[in-house]
């Protein structure tokens, strides 16, 4: 190669003027030259080239690869460019070169003798042209150096991903626990118990968890007494630093300073919600006349309760099986909208701090340095709205949507959540045959006690406002599975508690009552906790209320349709497909009534019909002139419930609640043979009444 390369001369070569065809090395590129098309080569050594011959001797051997026209017309060969692995197997001196071999790819068509290989190289680099890549541009009068350099192609550099580290030996013991777990669980009959409403994912797993570890200790099984056995370690280093130490341990660094002499400070489990305790610094500031609590690696308080909010301090004795921390004593502080609950580790701690604390709430009276420090920590103190509602507090359940998009999400607003599950009475005994009839007179109670309040004299200072607090939070005990859903006293229960949240929700409306824009996150925010899960106003209204009829036909407030990812709550559909439940449900907009009756079983046919009559009775009406007859908007919005949604069927299912003298007036313009008469409904009300009364 390096004898050819010193014996390639450049000033042997004429340059003549005319059109090139020259060899590039590595890319291919076809550039139209009249009718000719470029001919290809790849990159190798620097073959020879003769300038009288016009020919390309690539081995020295004689062998004529290229020939062009000569001058006087006559046509040689025609050029043709050989493929890599010939030019390899040239060059190559171990391997036999034949006089015929296949070495021709590509037939060019001729140009005149006088044209030489010559042009302009052009490099360029661009961003889908590789490197070294060479293009020819119009002929320039001067040879064109051929590359002997070979170009080696590197693929680009793969992103894999890191390797995967194998967890320590410590921790793959506990597959084989969960291997145990899973043929435990196959074992087992039945189905674990799950919720309508969805909840946050930590604790939707432990909800699993705790509902597997159940099943397993009740079914006697010595797999699941082997698998409990493996999951539930003691003596765990976490376990015993729990609720142990002080402000140091938790990393907390008060903004208010601590007197040793004067304050006192103890480690305390503060519940969230039942399942979800957290472990803060409690502090109690006589001087402040207030306490606080700090959560671990903060210097702001998380909560502050002021002397004056606190209405007593008890001792909470949960009944067996029903404590949320076994083991440990638990104390409430109750205020008039809210009890805050603290858990202590040993029964000495929690006499001392309770001893204290009436003691500094005794020596705490009205002053002005009372005031002035006041102003500091109020902006701590726990609001109006987060006492009545739960807004702001950490909820276990996800927010609901409350519009079109899926990013429109609301927090619920759980408006039973005075008292926890397990410091509450019991409704029903577990296993006892009346559980229903209980239930039923417990929620008719719950009903007559809301519906005797007013927002003009609600105030916390009334003994039967937290008396209906301290009720209505007994409805996370109902045993819901134990309710037969096709009865009459499921139908009363269920719309009872309907009515209570609905007054419930308006007596504290704290942003004033619902309006054309705000009444779909009222009525989807709104909610209870039952029987352990938690339902809204629209989820009672329109998948356990109407779960077996007919969904609304373009719903426009006030009138709302249940969320879409709310069709779970279908299991807790009723049985009853009853038109009449439209005029029996009352919306709270100004066309109900403001009246409600207390629905019992054992008249529940008789309030229908009183129900069905008052309301059509206001709703309806007649224009003789215009041969027209109005009914409510519900008639519309819940159409097929009348049958296909048909307005002179609507009319002959209503026309029988209605006074004599309407339905005369009816019948003669069906009757006079003039013409048809036409069935239009009232325009929607967007305004809704401050609360609900008892109708007597």
């Amino acid at each position: 190669g390096e004898e050819r390369k010193s014996s390639f001369d450049e000033k042997s070569i004429p340059a003549k003027k005319g059109r090139c065809l020259g060899l590039r090395s590595r890319s291919v590129e076809r550039t139209p030259y009249d009718a000719a098309p470029s001919v290809a080569s790849h990159s190798v050594s620097t073959p020879y080239i003769d300038a009288n011959s016009q020919c390309l001797d690539l081995d020295g051997s004689g062998r004529k690869l290229l020939q062009y026209d000569s001058d006087d017309g006559q046509t040689g060969d025609a050029p043709r460019v050989p493929d890599l692995d010939t030019i390899v197997d040239i060059f190559d001196p171990k391997k036999k070169r034949t006089k015929h071999s296949a070495v021709l790819t590509r037939v060019a068509k001729t140009v005149k003798s006088s044209t030489v290989i010559t042009g302009k190289s052009v490099l360029k680099q661009g961003k889908k042209v590789g490197k070294g890549t060479v293009y020819a541009g119009k002929a320039a009068g001067r040879v064109i150096p051929v590359s002997s350099v070979v170009y080696s192609y590197k693929p680009p550099t793969k992103h894999e991903p890191a390797s995967i580290k194998r967890p320590p030996r410590s921790h793959r013991g506990h597959k084989s626990s969960i291997r145990t777990v899973n043929k435990a669980l196959k074992s087992m009959k039945g189905q674990l118990t799950s919720t309508a409403a969805s909840m946050l994912p930590p604790e939707e797993s432990c909800r699993k968890i705790s509902d597997i570890l159940s099943a397993l200790s009740s079914n006697n099984s010595s797999k699941g007494v082997e698998a409990i056995r493996l999951l539930v370690k003691s003596n765990n280093s976490k376990d015993v630093a729990f609720l142990r130490g002080s402000s140091a341990e938790l990393g907390v660094i008060p903004i208010e300073p601590i007197e040793n002499k004067v304050d006192t400070q103890c480690i305390v489990a503060r519940c969230i919600w039942d399942s979800h305790w957290r472990e803060e610094l409690c502090v109690v500031y006589p001087k402040g006349h207030h306490l606080a609590f700090y959560a671990p690696l903060t210097k702001k308080p998380s909560l502050v309760v002021s002397f004056e909010e606190i209405i007593g301090v008890r001792k909470c004795n949960p009944l067996a099986g029903t404590n949320p921390l076994p083991g440990f004593h638990l104390l409430s502080i109750d205020t008039a909208w809210r009890c805050h609950y603290l858990a202590f580790a040993e029964e000495t701690e929690i006499d001392s701090f309770f001893s204290r604390l009436n003691d500094a709430m005794f020596r705490s009276s009205e002053s002005k340095a009372k005031k002035s420090k006041a102003q500091g920590w109020e902006n701590y103190q726990m609001s109006l709205e987060t006492a009545l509602t739960g807004l702001g507090i950490h909820s276990k359940w996800t927010p609901v949507t409350t519009g079109k998009k899926s990013k429109q999400k609301k927090p619920r607003r759980i408006l039973n959540g005075r008292r926890m599950a397990f410091d509450a009475d019991f409704i029903a005994k577990p296993g006892n045959g009346d559980t229903l009839d209980e239930v039923a007179k417990y929620v008719e109670n719950l009903v007559r006690i809301a519906l005797s309040f007013s927002p003009d004299a609600l105030t916390a200072s009334q003994p039967s406002v937290m008396e209906f607090l301290d009720e209505v939070s007994r409805l996370r005990l109902i045993p819901l599975h134990e309710i037969d859903l096709n009865t009459k006293e499921a139908f009363c229960i269920f719309v009872n508690v309907y009515h209570c949240l609905l007054q419930h929700a308006l007596l504290i409306a704290v942003d004033g009552l619902p309006n054309k824009r705000s009444v779909v996150p009222f009525k989807r925010c709104s909610c209870y906790e039952i029987g352990g899960d938690v339902f809204s106003l629209s989820d009672l209204e329109c998948y356990v209320i109407r779960g077996k009829t007919s969904r609304a036909t373009h719903p426009k407030p006030p009138f709302v349709d249940g969320a879409k990812k709310s069709r779970t709550f279908l299991q807790y559909s009723l049985g009853a497909t009853d038109h009449r439940i439209n005029f029996v449900l009352n919306n709270g907009d100004l066309a109900y009534p403001q009246a409600v009756p207390i629905f019992q079983s054992q008249l529940l046919e008789e309030q229908i019909e009183t129900c069905s009559s008052f309301f059509l009775k206001s709703q309806v009406k007649i224009d003789k002139k215009k041969r027209t007859v109005f009914l409510p908007k519900v008639c519309d919005v819940y159409r097929n419930d009348f049958g296909m949604g048909d307005g002179l069927v609507c009319l002959s299912q209503c026309i029988k609640y209605l006074n004599d003298s309407d339905q005369l007036a009816i019948a003669a313009l069906l009757n006079d043979g003039i013409g048809s008469i036409s069935v239009k409904f009232r325009p929607s009300c967007e305004q809704f009444h401050a609360n609900l009364v008892l109708l007597s």
